[in-house]
């Protein structure tokens, strides 16, 4: 298939897919939904009512991180392209279908090259991975960080390339930093993970007379693929991890699933919202494929054994082992989690995205067996007939069992931003409506993040001065996402207390930012008489981390130059 069809198909299995949340195309998901799109709205004020790059965000926390928030999604290409023109709720769909038809269209690509399967085969796997209740359950509920998981089968396809043609390399390192780009704060290191295990078994399976010449072009692919993806990444690798070390939030998760459970997770329709004896809601359980994409995976696994494709069956294996959590010491989840980053990470079931994986995978061999089998008996007709009966029935199955799940977008959408906000705290009580916030310009003590930044305890609601100037008095304040202008007017030198969460970065042309003892800002050492003081925030590490993203670029344009040239050189 063609390039142009191929993306079509992923298109409109997506559109099939997300059906149900683009019936109501002018209202926003419920859940961690509205996070996001507070976010999403956060770096739109900040561009449409100050006409700057948000990277703090006054509307929530009493101020927050915004640049250091390892979630933040307003700094990757896909966001400029959905959500700023089109806003939250029309572009917040596109942006979920855009990844959607990523995810449809690279599992049947990935499958075509890495499998050797046909067209009908690879339709197979992609539904049932990209199909599966993992994707609706957490893009109905609002985990829009984890749409980055669609790119698991391109990444997989370009990691399997790149040890023949330093290109893919790249490409590989360009998925990997676009995931971080994107706030994939889960999918990152579950991309690295999975490129290790990768890596690992196509070292075993190296062989023949060139098998040492096979190892070394994997670990040259995987020294290129490295650097190439922290520098590209450093954007938002490095604020992220600087942001984790400042907020760290250890977890044991001792969270773990009996093979019982794993069966309900992949088969069951049917859920209360609390799943007895974990901690965690269904929503962080329920992988709907039902039992006919199951029994096809199943099947497959031997197939794919006996064809030389054993490390699809070891990746159900080795994955699914990881979803079951902390089943005994030596389980991969509790290995895990003795590794910087993974240590962090929380609730052992996510990593059923990529026990699918390979379970669309392994579904892959099964339908082409079939289809062979038939092919061979010359019935012509059931050749063709059978395995489309099939994959209607895989995917009217999962519609079944996921169109519900999906159908929960019911909020409104933010209203209009306003041009000439009055900045101040709301009450505990408008807490609900925090997505609209960046576009009323008010801001909140309410702090729902995934970080373990608090909001400050001294924090004062209402239509108040924004600032306290002890021995003096505030003549105007003004504001942007990221500066707080003040004219005040004083005699004494006590400090000036600003109505807002202190956090690293902040900074003042006049005197000194500190953290105050009650977590606000304050401003010291500003003489006494007339001021007009401007506070700044504007992270230290920020130019360093352009520099390190552009020499990234820089050092995956060399490597193109070179492969190109070194491939004509050869004749390819």
């Amino acid at each position: 298939m063609r390039a142009r069809s191929i993306a079509l198909f992923g298109l409109i299995a997506a559109t099939f897919y997300w059906s149900p949340a683009l019936y109501h195309l002018d209202e926003t998901g419920f859940g961690d939904w509205q996070t996001f799109v507070h976010q999403w709205e956060a770096t739109r004020a900040g561009l449409f009512r100050h006409g700057e790059l948000a990277l703090w965000n006054p509307w929530h926390c009493g101020g927050t991180l915004l640049w250091g928030d390892p979630q933040a999604q307003g700094f990757g290409p896909l966001f400029w392209l959905t959500i700023v023109p089109f806003g939250s709720a029309l572009g917040g769909k596109l942006f979920l279908l855009i990844h959607g038809a990523i995810g449809f269209s690279g599992m049947f690509v990935a499958s075509r090259r890495l499998l050797g399967v046909g067209p009908p085969a690879a339709i197979g796997a992609s539904i049932l991975w990209a199909g599966s209740g993992f994707f609706a359950w957490h893009g109905s509920g609002g985990h829009s960080a984890f749409l980055p998981f669609y790119f698991t089968p391109w990444l997989l396809l370009f990691w399997r390339l790149a040890p023949r043609d330093s290109r893919y390399a790249v490409a590989t390192a360009f998925v990997l930093a676009l995931t971080l780009w994107e706030g994939g704060v889960y999918p990152f290191p579950y991309f690295a993970l999975l490129l290790a295990f990768d890596g690992a078994v196509q070292l075993a399976r190296a062989s023949g007379p060139d098998r040492r010449s096979q190892r070394i072009a994997i670990v040259r692919a995987g020294v290129l693929v490295l650097p190439l993806a922290l520098l590209l990444g450093a954007w938002r690798l490095v604020p992220s991890l600087l942001t984790m070390s400042r907020y760290p939030r250890p977890t044991f998760e001792s969270d773990r699933l009996s093979i019982d459970e794993v069966i309900a997770m992949l088969t069951s329709k049917d859920y209360d919202y609390g799943f007895p004896g974990h901690e965690y809601v269904w929503a962080e359980y329920g992988t709907f494929i039902g039992w006919t994409a199951l029994l096809v995976a199943l099947a497959g696994a031997p197939l794919a054994w006996r064809r030389g494709h054993r490390w699809v069956v070891l990746g159900v294996l080795f994955f699914g082992a990881t979803m079951m959590g902390r089943v005994t010491p030596l389980h991969p989840w509790s290995l895990l989690h003795h590794l910087p980053v993974f240590g962090s990470l929380r609730v052992p079931s996510r990593f059923a995205v990529l026990t699918t994986f390979y379970l669309g995978l392994s579904a892959a061999f099964a339908i082409e067996w079939l289809r062979a089998r038939l092919a061979e008996k010359r019935a012509t007709r059931a050749h063709a007939l059978v395995p489309a009966l099939l994959l209607v029935g895989m995917g009217a199955h999962l519609y079944w069992g996921n169109a519900a799940v999906i159908d929960r977008w019911r909020e409104l959408a933010p209203p209009a931003i306003d041009p000439d906000p009055e900045y101040f705290l709301t009450s505990g009580g408008e807490y609900h409506a925090y997505a609209s916030f960046p576009a009323r310009g008010v801001s909140t003590r309410g702090c729902y993040t995934g970080m373990t930044f608090e909001a400050a305890r001294g924090l004062w609601e209402g239509r108040r001065e924004q600032a306290r100037v002890p021995g003096g008095r505030l003549i105007a304040m003004t504001r942007t996402a990221n500066t707080i202008t003040l004219e005040v007017e004083r005699d004494g030198d006590a400090p000036i207390v600003i109505n807002q969460t202190w956090a690293v970065g902040w900074s003042s042309d006049v005197g000194r930012v500190v953290q105050g003892a009650s977590g606000l800002i304050e401003v010291h050492d500003v003489p006494a008489g007339r001021h007009v003081i401007t506070l700044r925030f504007f992270p230290d590490e920020l130019p360093l981390t352009v520099g390190l993203t552009l020499a990234g670029f820089a050092m995956a344009g060399v490597v193109l130059v070179v492969a190109r040239r070194r491939r004509r050189a050869l004749g390819g």
